[in-house]
């Protein structure tokens, strides 16, 4: 009679020496930021490019300012409406982006997009506090600040205004732009 030996300790012992040695990725996740899932460097990553990419966020309970690249979706495209689709609004109590086009060529064939980005609406700002700005580069800035409270917040749309210029406003120049309204 024949016997096997199925618990080689060879094959576990190469196996968690090689898992122990494999370079970790931390990701953390924005639903909770205390939160972190450690993914192997070996596991394929791609850009981001679904979601639009997030230059740079910062959020307090007072505030919110987000700026996102949305260059795939053509401020050109925008104008139409038919076509090319992006919109801000506020829903309970989250700011929510969501972008789509129809199936276009590219250099690899076709391509449809479409994402919903949904950002958490600072504890003390009311929905109305909510603003967004396009520059012509495809750059998308959202920003909240509080308002008095009022009584009820339905959910609305946010009007995005297409502005001159590319991204790299000065803050010097935001003011100004500001005042001059």
């Amino acid at each position: 009679m024949t016997t096997y030996n199925h618990s080689s300790s060879y094959n576990r012992t190469y196996e968690k020496k090689v898992i122990e040695e494999t370079p970790r990725i931390r990701v953390t996740t924005q639903s909770s930021p205390f939160t972190t899932h450690i993914i192997p460097s070996s596991f394929p990553s791609f850009p981001s490019t679904f979601g639009g990419n997030i230059s740079s966020i910062h959020a307090t309970d007072e505030s919110l300012t987000a700026t996102m690249d949305v260059s795939q979706f053509a401020a050109d495209d925008l104008k139409l409406m038919g076509t090319c689709q992006l919109q801000v609004s506020v829903i309970g109590q989250f700011i929510v982006v969501e972008a789509k086009h129809p199936e276009k060529a590219d250099e690899f064939g076709f391509i449809e997009r479409h994402f919903i980005r949904k950002f958490n609406l600072p504890r003390n700002v009311q929905p109305e506090g909510v603003s967004s700005n396009l520059t012509s580069d495809g750059t998308l800035t959202i920003q909240a600040f509080p308002l008095k409270p009022k009584d009820g917040s339905p959910a609305r749309a946010i009007p995005i205004k297409i502005v001159s210029g590319s991204s790299m406003n000065t803050p010097s120049s935001d003011a100004k732009t500001e005042e001059s309204k």
